[in-house]
């Protein structure tokens, strides 16, 4: 089963991570905005010189940033690129509203979302897994603040058979949902 990745990141969303304008991230570079937009929409890239400078903007090593870029590029192709046919089809309120929903979901609009499944790969959202994903962030820090209280001597080791059985069947789940 082939997943598709739901949002690759690209220059322009690293730039609004990071809540920079291209004119505040122009004046860091020490180029002229368009240069920036440029290199957001694929036009051009930026020379290696750029490419150290946005690497510590962002925080990232070169071939974390290359990766980004070539994100860009390939999205820059998904956006001029044309489908020339056109396919109408009806359906119920309630699957066109199930198809918009998943659609969202997946950051996608309906058209895309509809090309993508078809195209023969099988598209993966999965419903709560924000959610899931807090809670084990939760999870994980208790368990750090249990280590540090091991370490300050407060606490002697404590049992975690349990917490290992219950993190195992939580990833035992994950990979049965993913796998679907």
């Amino acid at each position: 089963m082939e997943v598709i990745p739901i949002k690759k990141k690209t220059l322009s969303s690293l730039r609004l991570e990071k809540r920079l304008s291209q004119e505040a991230l122009s004046t860091m570079i020490g180029v002229a905005r368009k240069k920036i937009y440029h290199y957001e929409n694929g036009l051009t890239l930026p020379s290696d010189e750029m490419k150290q400078q946005l690497c510590l903007i962002f925080h990232l090593d070169l071939e974390d940033l290359e990766d980004i870029i070539e994100n860009t590029v390939d999205a820059a192709k998904e956006k001029t690129r044309t489908y020339p046919c056109t396919i109408s089809f009806r359906c119920t309120e309630d699957m066109y509203l199930k198809i918009e929903a998943n659609a969202k979901l997946a950051n996608m609009t309906v058209g895309q979302y509809v090309r993508e499944t078809y195209h023969g790969g099988q598209l993966v959202v999965l419903d709560g897994l924000r959610e899931f994903l807090s809670d084990l962030k939760k999870i994980g820090t208790n368990l750090n603040q249990l280590t540090a209280l091991c370490h300050m001597g407060k606490i002697t080791a404590p049992d975690l058979k349990s917490i290992q059985k219950t993190m195992n069947e939580i990833f035992i789940k994950l990979n049965r949902m993913i796998s679907k």
